[in-house]
């Protein structure tokens, strides 16, 4: 039981920055927001609701200072549990603040406050022909704020990208009431990047700049009709594996079918156990005409039944109400509804729902599935009563059951909906210790109190492994001799304390001075690229050189999708060169400066299970780990035109942020890595 004298010693500063009504202790408004979407329940000790953006880091200072634990919440739509107040403390509500401050279509952005929900902002876009690209199923009632927390996607992001892809700069403060600007753009490591899907566990934030896009002019959607799941699955690895990216490219099976048109007539044949929704779009009429014909053919060699095209815009709206509705009416069979969020390779997608069927009819369990097929994102909603304890038992052992499946098959335990604290105990059988450690010195360096959003993503005392860990990186047979190599040298430097120097080709990262660090040549990491044409990704070590990466992806047909740079992959990476870099990095196998060996992100193109710690680590400079290989997501078919691109000579002048070097010293406090790079800051007694 939390003590209210908490709140009271404190609430005269609290009503002084936001106002006397604005901070709340009455009953009705605690359980107004000790639950959200998620099945979790906590109680807060006060509600801070806020009026105005610059509120936010004043009544976080007071709240650090007096050591209360706090949490951003907004629509509360989240389905992991990740806006309950685990160890009590104040909710800040940031609803209100929902400004859309500034439309910039000459720069491509939008400037918006938290609270702005997804679908008001497509709205204010459309008069200037723009759209934000994100749009969950959720656009009506969720809010950028959340959507930022949760990293969320959607429909579109097949094409588009999740939200990470679509951000420019956020503002955010800080767990200690710090107000930062962060760009992905800013030299050094992408500190942007990593506030997104962090649930609010490093910072709040209050700004955010949004990159929007111009309508396209033709846009097709089509929907195909299958007398099994297994059929479907079969149309969507050759759509993918033929090169052709849809605008979107939806799945779903009959029961939510049933359950979204709700009686209604149905525009699918009798039998129909699986339908897809396939959006094209273009500026291009003939290129997206072709591209439909392609689609037609391929569904029609998976024994698709129906293959329609929406005739006028209603009829694509009815389409898209059966899919983003599907939700709230599987809602309305049972009071409960568990929603899983697995992930997994793309050509591992018709042995994941074969696996997902079985286990629910192993539990004798209902469950509608629906899911973003072009990017092995499941969603079964699962339909219960949470009063029937014994199903509950059911429900939450099918739930885990299917995300253990989606790990076997080489994906992850979330792709868009995060882990809060529901999905915490599966992080354990995702990775090693060393994968988690690595995640709760980049929580400690944000947060060092553990006030923001506590207990929230990584697992804790109570959720004790199951079983053993997940087979280490040391142990797998990808890692090549030499990589091996690196990892046993720096081992043995770790031992005696010898900094090192890591060097590639010497495009980018040079020593600066004598700084006592030896040499550590990763050119020999060299290995000729493994290349997954169905999933479109490949594993490539940090010493090949970019030229025959792209030598050996075009005589594969496919491509990367960057400017003719040159250098290493991993001189690529750790300096930033380019900085959209970071939406084509999927996974990273890194090893730290006391030779840990890491295995972050995956072979997967959606992944929020724990902070994204691939693209921090992109222009980290070496500094924060040494970079042994790395998993791109690729392109079908000739090279994309890319936007007018000049690389400056040598990595960007860098001046470290606190947060920086807050993480240098979480990561490597011995400053073995690179020494030069943060110099004395890493070793001074203050932040600078």
């Amino acid at each position: 039981m939390f003590k209210t004298d908490r709140i009271s010693r404190i609430r005269p500063e609290l009503e002084a920055i936001v106002g006397g009504d604005a901070v709340r202790t009455d009953e009705a408004e605690i359980l107004m927001y000790s639950y959200d979407a998620g099945m979790a329940r906590a109680r807060p000790e006060a509600v801070i609701t806020f009026s105005a953006a610059e509120q936010v880091a004043p009544v976080v200072k007071v709240l650090y200072r007096a050591g209360i634990p706090f949490l951003p919440r907004l629509a509360g739509t989240n389905l992991s549990g990740g806006t309950i107040p685990l160890k009590g403390g104040v909710i800040l509500n940031l609803a209100r603040l929902k400004k859309i401050r500034r439309i910039d279509t000459g720069a491509r952005l939008a400037l918006v406050e938290p609270g702005v929900v997804n679908l008001e902002l497509q709205r204010a876009l459309e008069p200037f022909g723009y759209f934000y690209a994100p749009d969950p199923a959720s656009q009506k009632v969720s809010t950028i704020g959340g959507n930022i927390g949760e990293n969320a996607g959607g429909p579109l992001c097949l094409k588009y990208g999740v939200t990470s892809d679509n951000v420019e700069k956020l503002e955010v403060v800080t767990p200690e009431g710090d107000v930062r600007t962060w760009s992905y753009r800013d030299p050094g490591p992408d500190l942007m990047s990593l506030m997104i899907g962090s649930e609010g566990t490093l910072g709040v934030v209050t700004h955010a700049w949004l990159k929007i896009l111009p309508v396209p002019r033709h846009i097709r959607t089509v929907s195909a009709a299958f007398r099994s799941l297994d059929q479907a699955m079969k149309a969507v690895t050759r759509i993918i594996s033929e090169g052709i990216v849809p605008r979107a490219l939806e799945a779903m099976d009959s029961v939510s079918l049933e359950a979204a048109l709700n009686g209604k007539a149905s525009p699918f044949p009798e039998g129909t156990e699986a339908a897809l929704i396939i959006e094209l779009d273009g500026p291009d009429a003939v290129k997206v005409k072709r591209e439909q014909e392609n689609v037609e053919s391929i569904c029609a060699g998976a024994a698709c039944t129906a293959f329609r095209l929406a005739a006028d815009e209603s009829e694509r709206e009815l389409l898209w109400q059966a899919r983003k509705g599907a939700y709230p009416a599987l809602a309305r069979l049972a009071p409960d509804v568990l929603v899983e969020d697995g992930v997994v390779p793309r050509p591992r997608l018709p042995e994941a729902l074969r696996q997902t069927r079985e286990i629910l009819a192993k539990y004798k369990l209902t469950a509608g599935l629906l899911f973003h097929a072009g990017d092995g994102n499941l969603h079964p909603n699962i339909v219960f009563d949470r009063r029937d304890i014994q199903e509950v038992k059911r429900v939450k052992k099918a739930g885990y059951e299917i995300l253990k499946s989606c790990i076997a098959l080489g994906g992850t335990v979330s792709g868009e909906h995060g882990i809060g604290v529901e999905k915490r105990v599966a992080m354990n059988w995702l990775y090693g210790r060393a994968e988690l450690d690595f995640f709760r010195k980049i929580k400690d360096a944000f947060d060092p109190a553990g006030l923001a959003n506590p207990d929230k993503i990584l697992p804790v005392a109570s959720d004790a492994r199951a079983e053993a860990p997940p087979e280490g990186l040391a142990e797998r047979a990808s890692l090549s001799p030499e990589a091996r190599a690196v990892v046993d040298e720096l081992r043995l430097r770790a031992r005696s304390g010898v900094p090192t120097a890591v060097t590639g080709l010497g495009t980018r990262l040079k020593p600066s001075g004598n700084d006592g660090a030896k040499p550590l040549d990763l050119s020999q990491l060299a290995g000729a690229a493994v290349i997954d044409r169905e999933n479109l990704t490949a594993r490539v070590e940090a010493g090949l050189p970019l030229e025959r990466f792209r030598a050996q992806l075009k005589e594969a047909g496919l491509n990367l999708d960057l400017p003719d740079l040159k250098g290493s992959v991993g001189g690529l990476i750790a300096s930033k060169a380019f900085p959209g870099v970071k939406d084509l990095l999927l996974g990273l196998e890194v090893v730290t400066a006391e030779g840990e060996l890491l295995e972050l992100g995956g072979r997967t193109v959606k992944n929020v299970a724990g902070y994204d710690a691939v693209r921090l680590l992109c222009g980290s400079m070496g500094a924060y780990a040494v970079i042994l290989a790395a998993t791109f997501a690729l392109s079908a078919g000739s090279r994309r035109a890319q936007a007018a691109f000049e690389e400056g000579p040598g990595a960007p002048a860098f001046a470290p942020d606190p947060y920086q070097v807050r993480l240098k010293r979480a990561l490597d406090p011995r400053n073995l890595l690179n020494p030069w790079i943060y110099g004395a800051a890493a070793a001074a007694e203050e932040l600078p």
